[in-house]
């Protein structure tokens, strides 16, 4: 049996969600599997065709989104880390 090395306790979901890419308008459907304070793991056809950078909708129009990195890619599952909203992680960013 492998041993559990995931350090972060997983909400298993099974919604539908949207992948929305950086760098266009459209959304992409897709299945969040599960979810955790770290990252999510979601199943979509063509996991080579989602960008490395994302943001996870989790209504249709729902704006704007968490943004992820993803991390592993296996079969139709993607693994993604949180990556923090874009404003936070700007050098020239206000806090």
């Amino acid at each position: 049996m492998a041993r559990e090395l995931r350090t972060a306790v997983r909400s298993q979901s099974g919604t539908k969600a949207w992948i929305h890419f950086d760098d266009g308008f459209s959304v992409r459907p897709c299945r969040l599997i599960d979810l955790s304070s770290k990252g999510v793991c979601i199943q979509v056809d063509a996991p080579r065709d989602v960008a490395d950078n994302f943001r996870l909708l989790l209504s249709r129009h729902a704006a704007p989104g968490q943004r992820y990195r993803v991390k592993w890619r296996k079969g139709s599952e993607i693994g993604a880390e949180f990556a923090g909203s874009p404003r936070a992680s700007a050098p020239n960013a206000k806090r």
